[in-house]
């Protein structure tokens, strides 16, 4: 019996993504859907905190095809520092898996800002504060989640690819079908989770300097995975893009060095697979994550899912690094120690 409910959740979520896939419909969003499409809206604005921040970098590359400016910004720097990105003629829309957050909060109360001409509001709770302001509130189905974000946070990358895919005119069963199978393939990846937390143990260990690194719809993963080390298992390392690896950091190659480099899209995988090489000519230590084994480079396998769903699938190895990193710690993985699920304080 398993009795960490951090882990409990990880084994959870491809049943959780499933549930958010087959329970979205397009109905609630035609009239937003429409209103985009006659040109009601001049921009869209896309925020969030934490892991719903990232978990917005996906549905943010489509929606730049939309023909209108879309911006992605934190929460508080929305709130503090570039308030006029929401005008009276915007499509905001407002994800927080809680609703409660403190940034959030702030963004939808009553005279905090300019009111936008629509207010999506994309949350784990319906009686919520983002939920009750939202002019239409978007469901993730996630349940009850007990600490780190997992299912939440996947629910909500899919949430909202399939709501950019809706607003881009994109086939949406086509997109949906892609995705249900990433969570086929998420499941069939975590029925050997001890085998990979173990194997995790022994390829990667506790790197003195470690960085993720990835470009595109890859940096949903880096920048998470990033996040839930820090969270999960209280490991300082760094995720960030790979050309902004390359402007300073690869400094730092050597045999202190260790990379993740998510191979990606197509259209950079050659860039990303250089640089990961050079890394491992200066002595560095690679770990090349793909679909498939590279000959030269120590490889990760995931599942191969199709290009749109690739983000839903890259996190995991992160998760399950996760755990073993906590085990290497001698610390219970998930557990918090001076936050909460929910930040309630800016």
């Amino acid at each position: 019996m398993i009795s960490n409910p951090y882990l409990q959740d990880i084994l959870s979520e491809p049943e959780s993504l499933r549930a958010a896939l087959r329970a979205f419909s397009p109905e609630p969003l035609a009239g937003l859907t429409e209103r985009l499409r006659k040109g009601e809206f001049a921009n869209i604005v896309l925020t969030g905190m934490g892991a719903s921040y990232c978990a917005a970098y996906p549905a943010w590359l489509r929606l730049t095809a939309s023909g209108i400016p879309v911006s992605w910004v934190e929460t508080s720097e929305l709130l503090h520092y570039s308030p006029g990105l929401v005008t009276a003629r915007s499509l905001l829309i407002a994800i927080s898996q809680s609703g409660y957050s403190a940034e959030i909060q702030s963004l939808v109360a009553e005279g905090s800002a300019t009111r936008p001409a629509a207010l999506l509001g994309v949350t784990n709770d319906l009686d919520s504060p983002l939920a009750r302001r939202a002019d239409l509130a978007l469901p993730i189905h996630a349940g009850t989640e007990s600490t780190v974000s997992t299912r939440t946070y996947l629910n909500t990358l899919s949430t909202l690819l399939l709501t950019a895919a809706l607003f881009c005119g994109d086939a949406l069963e086509t997109v949906r079908a892609s995705l249900l199978s990433a969570a086929d393939g998420a499941e069939a990846f975590l029925l050997g989770w001890k085998k990979h937390v173990e194997d995790l143990k022994v390829r990667v260990g506790l790197p003195e300097t470690m960085f993720i690194l990835g470009r595109g719809a890859s940096m949903a993963a880096v920048m998470n995975g990033s996040l839930v080390l820090k969270e999960a298992a209280k490991v300082a390392y760094e995720g960030m893009s790979t050309p902004y690896f390359r402007h300073g950091p690869l400094e730092l190659a050597g045999p202190d060095l260790f990379i993740w480099m998510f191979a990606g899209s197509e259209k950079t995988r050659r860039l990303n697979r250089d640089l990961a090489t050079e890394v491992k000519g200066y002595g560095g230590r690679v770990l090349w994550v793909d679909s498939q084994a590279d000959p030269e480079l120590e490889s990760l396998v995931i599942p191969k899912v199709d290009e749109i769903a690739r983000p839903l699938v890259e996190i995991l190895p992160l998760q399950l690094y996760s755990l073993a990193a906590a085990e290497l710690k001698g610390i219970e993985a998930g557990a918090f120690r001076h936050i909460g699920k929910v930040t309630l304080k800016e």
